[in-house]
């Protein structure tokens, strides 16, 4: 089996997921590893040079760095610590991540590749967002895509999984990288506020929620997503609706709302009343 055939159906994965053109992620993969050959992919499947840690399993490679010496960049070996993956997967699922997630000083670096169908914008668009500092980056992939044919691995006409399917946040909810991260609670990213959301994706029960139709958004667990019982109260003679608000944490304009009062905000003892 070719690398090609062994990493396609992965990239397809991701597209599905990412909505990240496979052609793109598999030339890449070719470019960066020379076809699974460079050294860190034959002992770590590590395909893009990522350093650091994957799930506790690093491998330690020799690297080129820079430093200034008499105002010139002179190269020099150094050992760092890189990524290792249990399998190719790992790798390509970890370069999509960052198109979606960015880095931490700029988190929409790469959104721009996300749902490009133009296999040659999508990849001059990873070199302008400095992706790699090879002025024939761009160059480079779009010749892979187009020697090897990698547009027939592209999933095209794929319908959205559910498709204009929309989700309605009753209350803001932890917002994970994952759905399984969802599902376990752990790897919390943000926050995802209370709207009507489109549906990307569902897995496990968990649902990938996104305020763009057909780009990846924020897993979030639905069981997370419960608006809590209201609480009511019988008014009783010297109740006020400022100090019900502040004894029951609401403001005092929801329980207007809620229970339809007037701009005197009057209550009479005995009154059942939403507060919260």
């Amino acid at each position: 089996m070719s690398f090609i055939e062994e990493i396609a159906p992965y990239a397809q994965k991701i597209q599905k997921e990412f909505n990240i053109l496979a052609s793109l992620i598999i030339a890449q993969a070719i470019l960066e590893s020379n076809w699974g050959k460079s050294g860190l992919a034959v002992n770590g499947h590590n395909l893009f040079g990522i350093k650091g840690t994957y799930n506790g399993q690093s491998i330690t490679m020799q690297t080129t760095e820079y430093k200034i010496v008499n105002g010139k960049n002179v190269p020099y070996q150094v050992n760092a610590a890189f990524r290792k993956y249990p399998s190719w997967y790992e790798s390509l699922y970890d370069l999509a991540n960052l198109y979606k997630n960015g880095v931490s000083w700029d988190r929409n670096k790469y959104t721009n590749i996300i749902g490009e169908k133009d296999y040659k914008k999508a990849a001059n668009d990873i070199q302008a967002d400095g992706f790699a500092t090879d002025p024939n980056y761009a160059a480079k992939v779009v010749n892979i895509i187009e020697s090897f044919n990698l547009t027939k691995y592209d999933v095209k006409n794929e319908p959205k999984p559910n498709g204009d399917q929309k989700y309605t946040v009753v209350t803001s909810v932890n917002a994970y990288v994952t759905a399984a991260d969802a599902k376990a609670g752990k790897n919390i990213k943000g926050t995802v506020k209370a709207g009507t959301y489109f549906v990307f994706n569902k897995s496990d029960g968990m649902i990938n929620v996104t305020t763009k139709p057909g780009a990846p958004g924020s897993w979030i667990n639905p069981n997370e997503n419960k608006a809590a019982a209201p609480v009511y109260h019988s008014v009783v003679k010297g109740d006020t609706v400022s100090e019900l608000a502040v004894k029951y944490g609401a403001s005092q304009a929801d329980i207007k709302k809620w229970n339809n009062l007037n701009d005197d905000y009057l209550i009479k003892i005995g009154e059942r009343i939403r507060v919260k």
